[in-house]
């Protein structure tokens, strides 16, 4: 389970039913963005100059890294251990830690994971309000994915983003929590 659920779903091909609702999937709205149709045209180039090409030579050319430090370090060591950290949301964030909103779902809430994934470990939160932006209640704490966002809101880039009231977490809490909120 631990390891399917961390990398093991990534060496299984999708079942065709999952690639035909996919393809039904109405993107329209993504579409029409000039910005993200970039990226997406992009996708491949960027990825590597960003992930490998620069990590790189910036170690070796500007601080005298010899290259293969620089490229097993910099670029093999930092791109397998941001993977883990990122597909840690996915294992240990179901098996390790508190669930304060729904004791009645597998997703916790991790301080490690959301280390490692800035900001992706608060799961059970997640899972139990995934409509929030956020993806946690407490904005910025532990959390740059939220910080980034907030960011892109301030320069317009980023909208219509949707929060849960605090009153509606609290009763939540009250009613599924399994007793481990700072609150309850």
């Amino acid at each position: 389970g631990f390891f399917f659920s961390h990398v093991g779903w990534l060496l299984v091909r999708k079942h065709p039913a999952v690639k035909e609702k996919g393809g039904k999937l109405d993107m329209s709205d993504l579409k029409a963005e000039k910005l993200v149709m970039f990226q997406r045209r992009y996708y491949k180039p960027g990825l590597l100059l960003m992930c490998f090409i620069l990590p790189t030579l910036v170690p070796w050319y500007c601080w005298g890294e010899t290259f293969v430090n620089s490229l097993f370090v910099s670029t093999f060591l930092r791109y397998t251990l941001v993977l883990n950290a990122t597909w840690l949301v996915n294992s240990a964030a179901h098996l390790y830690g508190y669930r304060p909103y729904d004791k009645n779902i597998q997703s916790r809430e991790n301080i490690l994971v959301s280390l490692g994934a800035v900001g992706e470990g608060f799961h059970n939160y997640h899972h139990t309000f995934p409509f929030d932006y956020s993806a946690s209640e407490y904005r910025w704490h532990i959390n740059f994915t939220t910080f980034f966002i907030d960011c892109m809101a301030a320069l317009g880039l980023a909208y219509d983003r949707k929060k849960v009231s605090k009153a509606t977490v609290l009763a939540r809490i009250k009613r599924t929590g399994d007793g481990s909120h700072k609150s309850s």
